[in-house]
C-alpha cells in the first residue's frame, strides 16, 4: 500500500481516517484503471465516480448543513486530492469535480440556492456538474466573455457559447457566467444555475484532448435559454468577483492534484531505476540518473510545502492571491519536470504506453494551463508584490 503523502504534518483523527482511505480507494480503484481511461478517450469512467461516491469521497468537501462530508478546510482537500491524482491525474480530479461547481455557490448564493443545488450533490448517487466560463475566444482573459444574459420578464435569455467545459453533457446542474451589461468587462459578468434539460441548451462532440480524458469536454451552446430570476448567483455584476474568489482556493487544490501526479511519476521512476540494470550495475548508480532522481524528489518536497502553507493560510482567513498562484506554478511546472524526467529514466519503455509514465506526462500538462496558464501565474504573482 502507498504512504500518503502526508510526513511532518499534525493531522487530526479524522484527518488520517480520510488520507488512509482515499489512499486505499486510489490504489484499488484508480490506478488499476488509468491506462483504460485513457484509451478510452472520451468515456468518463462513471462506476469509479459511484464507487467513490458509497465512500464519502465525492462530497467530502461539501459542509455538512448541506449533506456533505464537512470537509471545507483547503487543507484537508489538498491532502485527499494528491491522493487521488496519486492514482490517477485525470480519474482523481474528475471524482473531486462537484467541488468545483460548489465554490462559486458557496461563494454567492442564499441558503436556499445551497438548499436546493447542493443537497443532490451528496449522498451515495449525486448528480454531476460542471462550471461554464471559458469561451472560444475568452480563456485566460475571463473578463472578455461575450455570452450574455439579456433581462426579460422573470428573468434572463442566454445566448452564445463555451467551450472547453468538463463534464459538459454529462453533467446534470451547471454554473454559467455571463455578461449582463456588454458596456463592462469584469462588472458586467453574472452567474447562474441551470440545469442540463433547459430548453435552448445543446452540446458539441466530446472534444479529443491530450490528457486527462477521463473528465470530458464539449462546448455547450445557448439559444435564448430562459433562465428564472431566482436562478441568479448573487447580484448582477458579482459573477466575476466570485470566481476570483473561488479560484484561490481550487488553484491550491490543483496545485496538491499537481503534486501527488508527480509524485506517481517519481516513485515509478525511483522503482525503475533500482530494478533496471545497464553496464553492469543498477542505473540509479550512474550519477546522472541518480542526480535527475534528485532534482525530482526535491522539486516535489517544495512544491508540497509550499502548497500546504497556502492551505494553510486559506484557511486561516488570509489573503493568498499572489501564493495561491505561486503554489499553482510551482506545483504544475514540478509535476511537467518531474513526468519529463521520469520519462527520461525510463529511456525507451518511458516512451511506450506499456508502462503510464508518458500518460502522466501527458496529463499533467493541463495543470499548467487550466485555472490560469503560467504566464498568467506569474501575472497574478507580480502584481501582488
Amino acid at each position: 500500500m502507498p504512504q500518503p503523502n502526508v510526513e511532518y504534518w499534525p493531522l487530526t483523527q479524522d484527518q488520517r481516517d480520510i488520507v488512509e482511505m482515499v489512499t486505499a480507494f486510489a490504489a484499488e480503484e484508480i490506478r488499476p484503471r488509468g491506462r483504460e481511461v485513457d484509451e478510452a478517450d472520451t468515456v468518463s469512467p462513471v462506476d469509479i465516480f459511484q464507487k467513490a461516491a458509497k465512500v464519502g469521497i465525492t462530497d467530502f468537501m461539501l459542509p455538512e448543513e448541506y449533506g456533505g462530508g464537512g470537509f471545507t478546510d483547503v487543507f484537508t482537500q489538498c491532502l485527499v486530492q494528491e491522493a487521488l491524482c496519486w492514482g490517477d491525474p485525470g480519474i482523481g480530479n474528475f471524482v473531486c469535480s462537484n467541488g468545483f461547481f460548489a465554490d462559486p455557490l458557496l461563494a454567492l448564493g442564499t441558503e436556499e440556492q445551497k438548499e436546493k443545488w447542493l443537497r443532490p450533490l451528496t449522498g451515495d448517487s449525486p448528480l454531476y456538474t460542471a462550471l461554464a466560463t471559458t469561451e472560444p475566444g475568452s480563456g485566460s482573459d475571463a473578463a472578455s466573455i461575450v455570452t450574455r444574459a439579456d433581462k426579460v420578464d422573470g428573468g434572463y435569455e442566454i445566448s452564445g457559447q463555451k467551450a472547453w467545459i468538463s463534464n459538459a453533457g454529462l453533467a446534470d446542474q451547471y454554473v454559467v457566467f455571463a455578461k449582463t451589461d456588454l458596456t463592462q468587462r469584469s462588472r458586467g459578468v453574472s452567474a447562474f444555475l441551470l440545469t442540463k434539460d433547459t430548453p435552448g441548451m445543446t452540446f458539441g462532440e466530446p472534444m479529443k484532448k491530450m490528457g486527462q480524458r477521463a473528465i470530458v469536454c464539449r462546448e455547450v451552446f445557448f439559444d435564448k435559454v430562459f433562465v428564472p430570476e431566482e436562478n441568479r448567483l448573487g447580484d448582477e455584476g458579482q459573477g466575476f468577483s466570485g470566481l476570483m474568489k473561488t479560484f484561490d482556493v481550487s488553484r491550491v487544490v490543483l496545485a496538491a492534484a499537481a503534486t501527488g501526479s508527480a509524485r506517481a511519476a517519481y516513485e515509478y521512476a525511483l522503482d525503475y531505476a533500482r530494478q533496471r540494470t545497464q553496464f553492469g550495475k543498477p542505473i540509479i548508480e550512474h550519477q546522472a540518473v541518480a542526480f535527475r532522481l534528485a532534482d525530482m524528489a526535491t522539486r516535489i518536497e517544495s512544491a508540497w510545502l509550499m502548497t500546504l502553507h497556502a492551505a494553510r493560510r486559506l484557511d486561516a482567513g488570509e489573503n493568498v492571491n499572489g501564493l495561491a498562484a505561486m503554489a499553482k506554478l510551482q506545483a504544475s511546472e514540478t509535476a511537467m519536470f518531474v513526468t519529463h524526467a521520469a520519462v527520461q529514466t525510463l529511456g525507451g519503455w518511458g516512451y511506450s504506453r506499456e508502462y503510464p509514465v508518458e500518460q502522466w506526462m501527458r496529463d499533467v500538462k493541463l495543470e499548467e494551463i487550466e485555472e490560469g496558464t503560467s504566464d498568467i501565474m506569474r501575472l497574478v504573482i507580480s502584481r501582488n508584490l
